[in-house]
């Protein structure tokens, strides 16, 4: 294995570990590392030239997959341990807060007018509507109009996956298939994964370019409506009723925010 692999591989296990984290943007991870373009890239050409292409994306799949895999048993046990998974919440929400400066500068606005705002306010209405979608509307099952929502649920992904600025496992906690996602992945459940993985796979393909195109001739409105939705999705992810730990709920949050903004500081620096 040479080194170049190497280093794919290595990207790509710190990609897949840090998306377990809701919040934390596989794309602003890729980005942050510098292996973005050359995965939009490689995602773009492989239906042209698959074999330039193959290698690469399988080498930082399947160290993605084990990253993910590694990291969703710790995330997953957080969650469900009733001492951690508030403390865990508000370090979720000081991330996406986080992530907010990145979301603004990549944005390049000048001053706020009727359409910069329109676009902020349509981020937010589109993650406010999809968060009071009916609760296991994309968990699955076995009947086949199930599958076709698991599997459309796993193309909303795709899209979060592509777009910097948007967490991909925050996508999952908005729909309400967080937990059990991490928990099929965390239990090797591969054929309950399978029509989520299959929308999730052509849901790449089919918006990579797009979505490319778009971050290249509308750039100011694209960050700004990713911003609005990070900034309504920040409802799913805040602890509700009375809480048990405070303080160490603020340290959290402000350890998520540093956490994030001082890792999208290396993107700037690039």
């Amino acid at each position: 294995m040479g080194l170049k692999a190497v280093k794919t591989m290595l990207k790509g296990l710190w990609v897949g570990s840090t998306m377990t984290v809701p919040g934390v943007s596989g794309g602003t991870m890729a980005v942050v590392i510098g292996i973005y373009e050359e995965l939009i890239e490689a995602v773009n050409g492989f239906s042209k030239h698959p074999g330039k292409y193959a290698l690469f994306l399988l080498q930082f799949v399947l160290a993605g997959a084990a990253g993910f895999l590694f990291f969703a048993r710790f995330i997953t046990y957080l969650l469900q341990n009733g001492e951690s998974a508030e403390v865990v919440r508000f370090f979720f929400c000081g991330v996406v807060l986080g992530g907010v400066p990145l979301l603004v500068e990549k944005s390049q606005v000048k001053k706020l007018r009727f359409r910069e705002i329109l676009a902020i306010s349509c981020g937010t209405l589109v993650v406010l509507l999809l968060a009071r979608l009916p609760q296991g509307l994309f968990a699955g099952g076995n009947g086949f109009s199930e599958i076709l929502l698991q599997a459309a649920g796993g193309f909303l992904i795709a899209v979060a996956l592509i777009l910097p600025g948007i967490s991909a496992t925050h996508m999952l906690y908005i729909l309400g298939i967080y937990e059990q996602v991490l928990e099929q992945v965390y239990q090797l459940k591969i054929l309950e994964l399978l029509p989520f993985a299959v929308g999730g796979i052509l849901g790449t393909i089919l918006t990579a370019g797009a979505m490319a195109k778009l971050l290249e001739t509308k750039t100011e409105l694209v960050y700004l409506a990713i911003l609005g939705f990070v900034m309504g999705s920040l409802e799913t992810l805040i602890p509700t009723g009375k809480l048990q730990h405070p303080f160490a709920g603020i340290a959290a949050l402000v350890a998520g925010f540093a956490f994030l903004y001082l890792l999208s500081r290396r993107t700037g620096e690039r």
